[in-house]
């Protein structure tokens, strides 16, 4: 363990050097590595996570640049895992890194999130947040969800079997027009992503489970809502039979 970079967390007495080992151990997918990803990986590779994969089938775009903190003007046209990789690389060589150039899909979910010990959402849509909902509650891989939609931001964390699962929020219907994005509120949101993995891992998740966390980065507040479990989800109704 490297002592003297991770010091800062190795004095809390939250993780000491008991928990700075446990993420060491842990490892983390992220799916996604636009404007929730890019701090939220920057966030995990700070904290020691020893092995964190990235999943990402898309190219660096000028309109990336202004939220997408992991990707610069020279990494246009680029893949965006590629662009990460170097970039996290040059923040903390001591991790391992796992760049999957592919968008995740109901076929290919099977693949990966199996060998992760947590899974964080920073998509952009409904349609790729079930078939991620739906691997997870499939292979009881605790899962972090997050969204941003101009100064609105939102999280979640769904545990299989504790908790209720992104189905019982949604439905099929629920998809929206491409959300617009200001920075701070991405970063924000994204970070909090970061937390709450971080506590999943250290084996210290907040309680209780069943609410969402709703911000809004025009009035600064944030607000707690309670959400319930749907006995009939599809996803994960198989676990309270």
């Amino acid at each position: 363990m490297d002592f003297e970079r991770y010091s800062r967390h190795i004095s809390m007495s939250e993780i000491g050097p008991e928990g700075q080992q446990k993420l060491l151990n842990s490892s983390a997918l992220v799916i996604g590595t636009g404007g929730l990803g890019s701090v939220l990986l920057y966030c995990l590779a700070g904290a020691g996570v020893g092995k964190i994969g990235f999943m990402d089938g898309d190219t660096v775009s000028v309109s990336n640049l202004n939220r997408q903190f992991l990707h610069f003007d020279k990494d246009i046209g680029r893949n965006k895992v590629d662009s990460a990789y170097d970039k996290l690389r040059a923040f903390n060589p001591t991790l391992e890194y796992v760049p999957i150039n592919y968008t995740l899909t109901a076929e290919n979910a099977g693949k990966y999130i199996p060998d992760y010990d947590v899974i964080i959402l920073a998509v952009d849509s409904i349609t790729s947040r079930f078939i991620i909902n739906d691997a997870c509650c499939k292979y009881t891989k605790p899962m972090v969800n997050g969204g941003v939609n101009g100064m609105l931001g939102m999280l979640n964390l769904v545990i299989p079997g504790k908790t209720p699962c992104l189905r019982c929020l949604y439905d099929e219907q629920t998809e929206t027009s491409k959300a617009t994005s200001f920075a701070p509120v991405v970063s924000a949101v994204s970070a909090l992503e970061a937390q709450l993995a971080l506590l999943v891992l250290l084996d210290k998740p907040p309680l209780p489970f069943d609410r969402i966390m709703l911000f809004s980065g025009e009035d600064m507040t944030w607000h707690r809502q309670n959400i319930e479990h749907d006995p009939n989800c599809p996803a994960c109704g198989h676990y309270y039979l």
